[in-house]
């Protein structure tokens, strides 16, 4: 090699560094216009004119040409012509917005201040979906007022033995007018009954025993006043065992209503599939397909609280039919039951007679009997001219001689 080379051979790395540092120092289109080369964690840039509350990095303003700052220092990522990682950008934590207060819905019972009949309804929160649905019901009445009167988490088990006949007096003794009563309780009761030291498990003949005697207290409140009420079995479950266990306090409820002179009405089949088992839906009063329990399987929708409701609207309207029938009116000074005293204007109106409720017995298949009352043997024979036109259709199949002066009377009139 000519010695004359080495010197520029010695000056290359020189001159080839300078030509790094040149490239580095000159900024891209994307710098230049503030867009980062890489793809930007903010997400895409905003439209011109958007307010957006995201935070942008410094330098950047959207819909602008924008000269980033000169980076000072020296990098070594800049001498081989790589652009600088982005500086790390501050989080952005803004404040939680509160979360809104969950909302109570709370069934409101219209007001019916001149309502002549008064519904009320005792019992535990599935009462409380009963008397929903039975004011639904009579709604559009205002001479039926639906009042309740339930505490959701009591029953009879848990309770003390004289607790709701208490409550019921007390009910009675304040002033509530009542025409019918509804119960509807003991979806709390599969617990065990203290009754002194001892304790029973649910369903135990002593335990049966004693729950057997505590909804006789319930009913003995009723009747003491002469009250007429309806008594509301309660629905399956999902839990097999736990339905089981209410079928039996069902029947203790049944027995006990029947005994001392009650209405017991069995709302079981409404809310069971084909196969006798719990369903969550099924046909709701119109015969709409409906979801009829709610997702713990216990309490009722909307539409299962009406068609609980359509079954005990049965028996009250039977109920308030006897009632109107007896001659039997809430008064209104105290809310107790007495004889409607007749006015002048109505004590010379005669009663209507009641109706039967069945109608005299018709057999269908009795003998004919003659005029004398013996046995026909055979059926009567017609003589004479109106004999030959029956025979010859029956027999011939010849059609009738039309009466005279039909239109399809062709004959000559007589001459």
């Amino acid at each position: 090699m000519p010695l004359k080379l080495w010197p520029l051979l010695r000056l290359m790395p020189v001159l080839t560094g300078c030509a790094f540092i040149a490239l580095g120092a000159a900024p891209s289109n994307a710098q230049t216009y503030g867009y980062p080369q890489q793809r930007s964690p903010y997400g895409a840039p905003p439209s011109p004119g958007r307010r957006d509350l995201r935070a942008y990095p410094p330098g950047y303003y959207p819909g602008k040409l924008v000269q980033p700052a000169p980076q000072q220092g020296f990098s070594l990522r800049r001498f081989f012509g790589i652009p600088d990682e982005p500086p790390p950008q501050p989080l952005v934590v803004r404040p939680a917005r509160p979360k809104p207060a969950p909302t109570t819905v709370v069934h409101q019972e219209k007001v019916k201040p001149n309502a002549a009949t008064h519904i009320v309804v005792f019992g535990d929160a599935l009462a409380a979906f009963a008397s929903q649905g039975i004011d639904a019901v009579y709604a559009e009445s205002e001479d039926v007022a639906v009042i309740r009167k339930t505490r959701n988490e009591s029953g009879l088990a848990r309770a003390a033995a004289d607790e709701w006949p208490k409550f019921i007096r007390e009910t009675l003794d304040g002033g509530q007018k009542i025409t019918l009563a509804v119960v509807m309780i003991g979806v709390n009761d599969h617990a065990p009954i203290k009754d002194g030291n001892e304790t029973y498990e649910p369903l135990s003949d002593r335990w049966r025993d004693i729950y057997r005697q505590r909804a006789d207290g319930i009913v003995r409140a009723f009747k003491e006043r002469g009250i007429p009420f309806i008594w509301i079995g309660l629905p399956p479950m999902r839990s097999d065992k736990l339905s089981e266990d209410l079928m039996a306090m069902n029947e203790i409820f049944r027995e006990a209503t029947e005994r001392l002179g009650g209405d017991y009405v069995d709302i079981w089949q409404g809310f069971v599939d084909e196969d006798n088992r719990f369903t969550m839906a099924g046909p709701d009063v119109d015969g709409q397909p409906a979801k009829l329990r709610t997702n713990d399987g216990v309490l009722f929708t909307n539409a299962g609280a009406r068609k609980l409701a359509h079954f005990a609207d049965m028996e009250i309207k039977n109920l308030l039919e006897q009632h109107a029938a007896t001659g039997m009116a809430a008064r209104p000074d105290d809310g107790m039951q007495g004889p409607i005293v007749p006015t002048p204007e109505t004590a010379d109106i005669p009663a209507l007679p009641s109706k039967p409720l069945i109608g005299p017995v018709l057999p269908l298949t009795r003998p004919d009997l003659a005029q004398g009352g013996t046995l026909v043997s055979s059926p009567p024979r017609l003589q004479g001219e109106r004999a030959s036109p029956i025979q010859r259709s029956l027999r011939e199949g010849a059609p009738s001689s039309p009466p005279p002066g039909r239109l399809d009377d062709f004959r000559w009139p007589p001459s």
